[in-house]
């Protein structure tokens, strides 16, 4: 099948408010769930589904709304099945549809049936969506190992949160992929071992869906094994927006608007000129801007000629599209113009320079100059130096020079190289 998990998480959520079609909805998920909907539903879709009230989980109403039939979309922890216990007891909606994003331990289960003194439960389901579609071929898990990359009970619980997103992400595509891991990491070891333990010997049937074996292949690495890429600047769209900007769940905050539009989305599903570009370089992606502006004049001129009958009936129909690509024209040149601004404030096409000169250079003396150069210049951030002064010690730092020590001494961020 064509790799879509937007699509499938989508299709999940449709699947979930259609189950308790008819009446007015209230929409329960937890802190993680409601990234997963905020990424692949509008409020108008939710409003065409009846979902006239989205609650957190965590949020217990103080007054009874009996009137609401409660769709709950939660990962199946611990702390959620309290709470959901708790909505119970209480009674608080007219009627409960539970649905998990991963699989349900029984004893979990059984502590919800026994809590349901007034029956108001109608239906309890697996579906599985325990990740955050980004896009269509790319997904997040909302969290971070942080510095903890040693042996831990914290480090190993983060591990088994991989797991069941990467094994919900193989139930929701019907894939039951052969496993391959990077053999030098611990933790691509345990997250292989744990996933082929619970698709092949724990709940085989479950992914059982008639594939010859190596149709579909995992493959685990560790993202320690590359420290150089993640130092070096960024010049593709979506990757540039999300390190200067930030992306989080399809939303960008904008800082140095004009206008009153200090957020906007920024999705591949909905934006067919992000979805056509956002692997473009900044130099091509300047001129796919200036191509939708001009394409975008030319219509506004048309649609101001208008003459006859038959004009204004053109433009009525044509009048939604425009106003989309109006809001998508606007957009694009507010986010371009933010990273220009950034870019040139940050001196950051400085710092590409010197950085791809440390990394693809071969004259280590000009790598150095240049660096540290950058690191006397008042205009470069300490995080920019730090980045730098990192990047030269990857490359040359088992030389055993005196480059290095000099480097640490002369740079800002002195104690955390």
């Amino acid at each position: 099948m064509t790799l879509d998990v937007s699509a499938v998480v989508k299709e999940y959520i449709w699947k979930m408010l259609s189950d308790c079609s008819g009446g007015m909805k209230a929409f329960i998920l937890d802190d993680f769930t409601i990234n997963i909907v905020s990424v692949v539903f509008s409020q108008t879709e939710l409003l065409q589904a009846e979902v006239f009230l989205v609650e957190r989980l965590q949020h217990i109403p103080l007054k009874k709304l009996q009137h609401f039939k409660a769709v709950c979309f939660v990962r199946p922890t611990m702390k959620n099945c309290e709470k959901l216990c708790e909505h119970l007891k209480r009674h608080i909606y007219g009627e409960y549809f539970l649905f998990f994003s991963h699989l349900v331990q029984e004893n979990l289960l059984q502590k919800i049936a026994a809590s349901d003194e007034y029956e108001v439960v109608r239906q309890v389901q697996e579906l599985y969506a325990s990740f955050v579609p980004v896009d269509p071929s790319l997904f997040s898990l909302e969290f971070s190992f942080g510095m903890n990359y040693s042996p831990s009970d914290k480090s190993l619980r983060a591990t088994d949160r991989v797991v069941e997103g990467i094994s919900s992400l193989l139930l929701s595509l019907k894939w039951k992929p052969a496993i391959r891991f990077q053999r030098s990491s611990s933790r691509c070891r345990h997250v292989a071992e744990e996933i082929h333990r619970l698709a092949y010997i724990q709940e085989p049937g479950l992914f059982d869906f008639r594939q010859n074996v190596g149709d579909y292949q995992l493959i685990v690495l560790d993202r320690m094994e590359d420290p150089v890429t993640p130092l070096l600047s960024q010049w593709t769209y979506q990757a540039m927006v999300h390190e200067i900007l930030g992306i989080k769940n399809n939303k960008v905050q904008l800082r140095h608007s004009l206008n009153d539009e200090k957020e906007i989305v920024l999705a591949s599903s909905n934006d067919s000129f992000y979805q056509e570009n956002m692997f473009s370089n900044y130099g091509d992606l300047g001129l796919a801007v200036k191509q939708l502006v001009d394409n975008f004049q030319a219509i506004s001129k048309m649609n101001k000629q208008i003459e006859s009958i038959d004009d204004m009936h053109r433009f009525i129909e044509s009048f939604p599209e425009f106003r989309h690509q109006s809001g998508s024209v606007a957009k694009h040149v507010n986010l371009i113009s933010e990273l220009s601004k950034i870019i040139n404030e940050k001196s950051l096409m400085t710092v590409s320079r010197a950085e791809q000169e440390v990394v693809c250079g071969s004259d280590r003396v000009l790598a150095f100059d240049l660096v540290m150069d950058l690191l006397a210049d008042n205009k470069i951030l300490p995080f920019e130096c730090l980045k730098l002064a990192l990047l030269f010690i990857l490359r040359y730092g088992g030389h055993g020079n005196k480059q290095v020590s000099i480097l640490v001494y002369k740079s800002p961020c002195e104690g955390h190289v």
